[in-house]
């Protein structure tokens, strides 16, 4: 059920290639956390909505040239379509490899993310409950389904999928 397919894409250091269905998916749920955070800081704290806003425009922009113009996927299906997006508002980083701690910076900032807008959110009654699941949901998404299928073998949660998963 969590396992996404993949084709097998011919070229050196190149991984495989998500089918559109698990990409979109596994995108979907990596965005819903940030909709329902947006919407609990518009009823709670509606101050907090445009630096939320711009660091999750920051993240989906400027900051893929330092993950996603650097990935095997750049201009692929990637298992969240990020590699097809910044192939087309970016070009390619070849200067420098994509590495382990970019990728820590990278879920540093997805956590951040998530964390802006916990408090409103928990205090929000329509979205206290759906916040944390769909956080839960877009975790697995990636976690299940990206982490297994990626060929970037130093990504520390592909590592700690191999560990914890794969023994």
């Amino acid at each position: 059920m969590f396992m996404g397919k993949s084709q097998e894409v011919f070229g050196e250091n190149e991984g495989p290639n998500w089918d559109l269905k698990t990409a979109v998916q596994n995108q979907l749920a990596m965005m819903l956390p940030v909709f329902l955070g947006a919407t609990a800081l518009v009823r709670k704290r509606s101050k907090k909505l445009l630096p939320y806003l711009l660091l999750v425009g920051f993240f989906h922009t400027l900051w893929r040239r330092v993950v996603c113009a650097r990935c095997q996927y750049y201009g692929k299906t990637c298992s969240t379509l990020l590699g097809i997006f910044t192939s087309r508002i970016m070009p390619r980083d070849e200067k420098k490899k994509l590495d382990r701690n970019t990728m820590l910076i990278d879920f540093t900032m997805v956590g951040l993310i998530a964390f802006l807008p916990l408090k409103e959110a928990l205090s929000t009654k329509k979205v206290r409950v759906l916040y944390p699941v769909s956080l839960l949901l877009g975790i697995s998404a990636i976690f299940f389904r990206g982490c297994p299928e990626c060929g970037n073998d130093f990504c520390p949660l592909k590592q700690l999928y191999e560990s914890v998963v794969r023994g």
